[in-house]
């Protein structure tokens, strides 16, 4: 069984509901946003996968294509896809990785 939590409210409340029943280890849960309380539970075992965004290159992403827009006339497409990072048990102290986590 698992469980993903498509916010950080979300992956918190499934991460209390997995540790009130007893049931840490046997539902896997994966997590976006790298919140200090979402990688602390990763490092304790209580999620499988949190996935970090990077907010810095959504706004650089944003204000390319909106310069683009008025400068060129550019058609915007309807997706851009940034990047992002997976935390896993076996990233999570990796010190290139803390620059993920969000403070």
């Amino acid at each position: 069984m698992g469980i993903f939590g498509v916010n950080v409210f979300s992956a918190q409340g499934a991460n209390q509901a997995v540790l009130n029943a007893g049931l840490v280890g046997a539902v896997k849960i994966a997590s976006w946003d790298a919140t200090i309380t979402n990688i602390d539970n990763l490092k304790k075992g209580v999620i499988d996968l949190v996935l970090a965004q990077k907010p810095g290159e959504m706004g650089s992403l944003s204000m390319e294509w909106f310069y683009k827009f008025l400068t060129q006339k550019a058609q915007v497409p309807k997706k851009v896809i940034p990047g992002f990072e997976f935390f896993t048990k076996d990233n999570v102290n990796d010190s290139n990785m803390t620059q993920y986590i969000y403070q």
